[in-house]
């Protein structure tokens, strides 16, 4: 962050607060790009849980299991899924480019069936499930063919065990997405919800997306959930994303189900499940409070919200900030006097623009120009 004519008492006060307080909260709470060194060669370089791959943002340490049992170096899964050589890339219809990093996961060998697991952050956990709240996930998604995916990806409250239907490994909760067998080799996309169950209740799309034998395209695929308080049914649905920019109307969805849980139901999805029971890739898993963020709006390690530049003209009642931002977001800046209360707006509507903005404001218009501290804050609107 630069500082500028830091000279006056009012300066160093805004100063001093600025840097670890100017970045306001992101909505992306999970972010798994599979930024790893490959394993691709099965059961000789390792394989994608095996303690060397210590999670993306919000989950820790990946895990690997097949039928119960977790895979460790001297015993890895049979036909494991490993970390690619390669990422997988996605561009809309638009010709919108969703942006990328790292690998891929991918599993080659069709036999048998393995789930992969980690922790999830307790601040995502509940970040990601407050009532009167949205929780988005996103991820892209391509079968190898022969006779379609078996899978399932999710939030849930125990692990996955690695078996043909998706099945937890003790009664429990969770959310998820899901590719599941309707017949022969039509696979289905639909919701997958475990209601304190080992496996979960459905409901499908009319039309198999994927029904083999050949490779499938690359999906870019999404699950929303509406929390709403106990007594009124949460909501799920599962698209498949067409256009990066616009979100989809639940109308659109390829299926949805509802649901009701309470606050600590909720709250007890901490492990992150996916499943696979044929071959394919799966990669940029994201999931977050709004869907900007859960298409590449925001990518936490590179570039969080925060003020880069403060200019205070000493004798002059005017500061001017500068943050980084994004074109055609809307962003409101609050000040404090005591990082308590930050009830109070300079503007609760400016515009960014592409890279960073920078906004002037005259503190006497707002009854402060003489306070000896001031704190600020940018928030995305």
């Amino acid at each position: 962050m630069k500082l500028q004519n830091s000279k006056t008492s009012l300066f160093v006060a805004l100063t001093s607060i600025i840097g670890p307080t100017g970045a306001a909260s992101g909505d992306l709470l999970i972010y798994e790009p599979f930024d790893y060194e490959s394993t691709a060669e099965i059961n000789a370089n390792g394989f994608f849980g095996d303690g060397n791959q210590e999670g993306g943002f919000g989950v820790g340490i990946w895990g690997q299991i097949s039928n119960g049992a977790v895979g460790t170096a001297a015993a890895p899964p049979t036909n494991e899924g490993d970390v690619a050589d390669e990422g997988v890339t996605f561009t809309d219809a638009e010709g919108n480019e969703l942006p990328v990093a790292g690998n891929a996961y991918e599993r080659r060998g069709r036999v048998g069936q393995v789930a992969c697991f980690s922790s999830i952050d307790a601040a995502a956990t509940a970040g990601l499930t407050a009532d009167n709240s949205t929780m988005w996930m996103t991820f892209l998604f391509q079968d190898f063919g022969f006779s379609g995916p078996d899978f399932g990806i999710g939030l849930h409250s125990e692990k996955m065990i690695g078996n043909d239907n998706q099945d937890l490994e003790a009664p429990g909760f969770g959310v998820g997405f899901g590719i599941v067998s309707t017949g022969g080799q039509a696979r289905n996309i639909g919701t997958a919800v475990y209601n304190n169950a080992v496996n979960f209740t459905r409901q499908f799309e009319e039309t198999p997306t994927f029904n083999g034998p050949a490779a499938s395209e690359t999906f870019f695929l999404a699950m929303k959930v509406n929390w709403k308080p106990e007594g009124t049914p949460d909501e799920i649905f599962v698209f498949i994303i067409a256009d990066l920019t616009t979100e989809p109307e639940e109308a659109d969805a390829v299926a949805s189900d509802t649901f009701d849980w309470d606050l600590a139901t909720q709250q007890s999805l901490d492990v992150f499940n996916f499943s696979d029971t044929q071959v394919g890739y799966v990669d940029e898993i994201r999931v977050g409070n709004a869907y900007g963020d859960v298409v590449g709006g925001t990518i936490p390690s590179s570039s969080p919200l925060q003020i880069t530049e403060i200019t205070y003209t000493p004798g002059h009642p005017s500061v001017s900030l500068t943050w980084n931002s994004k074109d055609g977001i809307s962003y409101a800046v609050r000040y404090s006097r005591d990082m308590v209360n930050w009830d109070f707006d300079l503007d609760d509507a400016v515009l960014g623009t592409a890279d960073s903005t920078t906004q002037t404001f005259n503190l006497s218009e707002f009854g402060i120009a003489n306070e000896k501290k001031l704190y600020f804050r940018v928030e995305k609107q």
